[in-house]
């Protein structure tokens, strides 16, 4: 179901979702232009990204690039969208760049997919250096360089740009940079919380700041809160840990909804729904995007969504025994949080959901 408004400036700031709303895309008035080099998915932590992002990897003619902004601190995590000319250089300076990134947590994220622009032999060089990286990462002594092997001068070749750190930038980049098209992830808020708090306790992540400890991340986004609801950092601080969490989804979520609210170059979808119907919401996606579809995007899904049995490598890698695993059964995955979460946790995310337009999108049952 799309949502179509005119088009209009990136920073239009409607009051409200339309009742019922899942998908939103602002349709253009002009869909004749050229296709956009730069696909972006973003969406908060734990919301899907990774696997939606190996998604537009799987297509024979796109450069998958994860997580790359991690140390991108040149322009900060929730910017205010008339600050586009403060920080253009350093957007545009990151955007030429990011087709030659090779560190391994960039380039090296696993499976690696057959592309048009690599021979045969460059896919087998490419491939077995992001193997030698990927399991050297851990070390601090041996560090294996990726190397590309690539036709880079093909026109077609489109760059996808996965993050969960840029979300609150999301509309300022739209603003600075003309040939991108985005696909803003949303995923239940309880899913999110409730996978972080297992990541944790599972000590899957790197940061040693727990989620809802993390008052620099609740301070910038307070600051650039549009309607902060006159909460501050103290109440932040007295709140529960989830109800903390709450409040990062909702501040982060409503930032890149206002700043991109009537941009026809931001589609916003659903987890959920991808996980229900996977082909189709990939093939919406795609057809967004200005991306043909491809069979080897229609192999991938089957695979990783285990239609079809995946290969012994990839259940050994990216199974769902691993917590970070993008081989799973998706509506489990997506339905987990409900069986594992304290009813009590979920009234306290809703209490915070409550109090935002964005509840819309997972009204209460």
């Amino acid at each position: 179901m799309y949502l179509t408004l005119d088009a209009g400036p990136v920073d239009g700031q409607p009051s409200s979702f339309p009742t019922g709303t899942m998908t939103r895309r602002v349709r253009s008035k002009n869909e004749d232009r050229p296709a956009p080099k730069f696909l972006l998915v973003f969406g908060s932590a734990r919301s899907g990204t990774s696997w939606i992002g190996k998604v537009f990897d799987s297509h024979p003619l796109t450069l998958y690039k994860h997580e790359p902004d991690r140390l991108f601190r040149d322009v900060p995590m929730a910017p205010r969208p008339n600050d586009a000319e403060k920080f253009a250089p350093a957007i545009l300076k990151f955007f030429s760049e990011l087709p030659l990134l090779t560190q391994t947590h960039v380039a090296g994220s696993l499976p690696v997919f057959a592309k048009k622009y690599r021979s045969w032999l460059g896919m087998q060089v490419h491939r077995g250096t992001v193997l030698c990286a990927v399991a050297a990462d851990s070390s601090r002594y041996v560090k294996f360089p990726i190397l590309r092997c690539a036709r880079e001068d093909n026109p077609k070749i489109r760059v996808v740009w996965k993050s969960i750190d840029s979300l609150g930038r999301l509309g300022l980049i739209l603003r600075v940079v003309e040939d991108c098209r985005a696909i803003w992830i949303t995923r239940h808020p309880c899913a999110c919380i409730s996978s972080t708090l297992r990541g944790e306790a599972q000590k899957n992540f790197s940061s040693p700041v727990a989620a809802s400890e993390d008052f620099g991340i609740m301070k910038m986004f307070l600051e650039a809160a549009s309607n902060n609801r006159g909460i501050s950092l103290e109440h932040l601080r007295a709140a529960h840990p989830v109800e903390r969490m709450a409040w990062i989804w909702v501040l982060t979520n409503e930032k890149a909804f206002q700043e991109t609210a009537k941009s026809d170059r931001c589609m916003q979808m659903r987890y959920e729904d991808v996980c229900t119907d996977p082909v189709g919401k990939s093939q919406e996606m795609f057809s967004f995007s200005r991306l043909p579809w491809a069979k080897e995007t229609a192999t991938f899904i089957e695979a990783s969504t285990l239609r079809v049995a995946p290969s012994r490598f990839d259940r050994l890698t990216q199974g769902s025994s691993r917590f970070y695993g993008i081989f799973r059964d998706p509506v489990g995955a997506a339905n987990k949080w409900k069986s594992e979460m304290k009813s009590e946790h979920i009234e306290r995310v809703y209490r915070v959901l409550r109090q935002s337009d964005l509840i819309r999108l997972y009204p209460e049952t």
